[in-house]
């Protein structure tokens, strides 16, 4: 019974690696895709630089592209400091993005500071 667990288990790792690999596929074909994209955003901003709508719509797009890159190396190298980085995007992102009232932004800068400090000191000696 113990020895068809193991193999249940080993099969149910290899399912799962393989879905990662589909969807990191997937998440790159996305990217490149969302790239060709940008340039719609980046056309009204160049017609209205002064305008704040267009950069703000242009750089929305960025950061969901440098989150899905993000997401990819995490998928490829999974560990604390990919994780990390993700999220710091997402909270970055979120942000910039949204209109965020002062308490907001005072929690997004603290929670930033956070995966600062966890990186620097915490995953400092052995990466993760």
């Amino acid at each position: 019974m113990l020895k068809k667990l193991k193999k249940l288990r080993t099969a149910m790792d290899r399912v799962s690696a393989g879905i990662e690999i589909i969807l990191s596929v997937i998440i790159i074909v996305v990217v490149v895709i969302a790239i060709f994209f940008l340039k719609t955003p980046f056309l009204e901003y160049l017609a209205d630089p002064a305008g704040t709508d267009a950069l703000l719509t242009f750089i929305t797009y960025v950061l969901n592209i440098v989150i899905c890159v993000e997401l990819f190396k995490m998928l490829c190298s999974p560990g604390t400091e990919t994780v990390l980085d993700v999220m710091m995007f997402v909270i970055v992102r979120h942000m910039i993005v949204h209109e965020t009232t002062a308490v907001e932004n005072l929690l997004t800068i603290i929670g930033v500071v956070i995966i600062i400090l966890v990186k620097k000191f915490v995953l400092r000696d052995g990466k993760q």
